[in-house]
């Protein structure tokens, strides 16, 4: 019996292995990750519905992170939900491709794994663009917190990218509060429950900010979106950002 169970563990566990990010970067004989300089996270909210200009700007939004992968980079893709535990990492690879410098790389398997990876990273995002439902709550903060201090790959990221409309509900933020208090009140219950994020020198692009939770989306006002705006600059500057910009694509 002891037997048994030993080899059911060992099997699960080549399978596990043989399933890692790591193991699928190296089914062409090429370790890419070790080849990488910079680690992307690419957080999508899926605590709001999406509307038709919500998909395509995530979708060009994706496109782009894709397109600014250097060879071996790291991307993380994983969710915003109602509660940071509830969060989940879709993706999680590197980019495959050969450095000049290394003559051990196989560039057409290579090639061929660059395919693969981004058909598996298209298959992961397209299911996230159709969000039809929204949710009772939103924790940013949370999730923020916990991808960015204990990041996936045990690497600290370089980039980080939020598809979100950044209007915190959670529950030491609730949105009744947290739309109305200063960005500082804000923050200081941020320390209290030691909700900040480790970003120290990544670029911080928010897209997808300045519509509001009421019916039909309208603009934020002026002083709210001041407000939140000024919140998030101080929260990523706080967890050590280089820079933070808010964009739409």
């Amino acid at each position: 019996m002891r037997l048994v169970v030993s080899l059911a563990f060992l099997t699960l566990a080549l399978v596990a292995v043989a399933c890692s990010p790591e193991a699928q970067a190296q089914r062409g004989g090429n370790d890419y990750c070790s080849f990488g300089q910079h680690s992307t996270l690419f957080l999508i909210d899926r605590t709001t519905a999406y509307d038709a200009n919500d998909e395509r700007i995530l979708m060009r939004s994706a496109s782009t992170v894709v397109q600014e992968l250097g060879i071996g980079d790291r991307i993380v893709v994983a969710t915003i939900a109602g509660h940071y535990s509830s969060s989940e990492v879709v993706f999680n690879e590197c980019n495959p491709g050969c450095p000049p410098s290394r003559d051990d790389c196989r560039p057409v398997a290579a090639r061929r794994d660059r395919l693969m990876f981004q058909q598996r990273l298209v298959t992961a995002l397209r299911p996230l663009t159709r969000n039809t439902g929204s949710a009772d709550n939103s924790d940013i903060t949370g999730t923020l917190s916990q991808l960015t201090r204990r990041p996936p790959a045990r690497r600290a990221f370089t980039n980080v990218l939020l598809y979100s409309d950044m209007l915190e509900n959670s529950q030491a933020l609730p949105w009744s509060s947290f739309r109305s208090q200063t960005p500082e009140q804000s923050m200081s219950v941020i320390q209290q429950f030691n909700l900040g994020s480790s970003v120290e020198g990544a670029e911080v692009l928010i897209v997808g900010f300045g519509r509001s939770h009421d019916p039909g989306r309208p603009p934020l006002s002026a002083d709210m979106d001041l407000r939140v705006r000024t919140f998030w600059q101080n929260y990523f500057a706080a967890g050590g950002a280089s820079q933070v910009h808010f964009e739409l694509r």
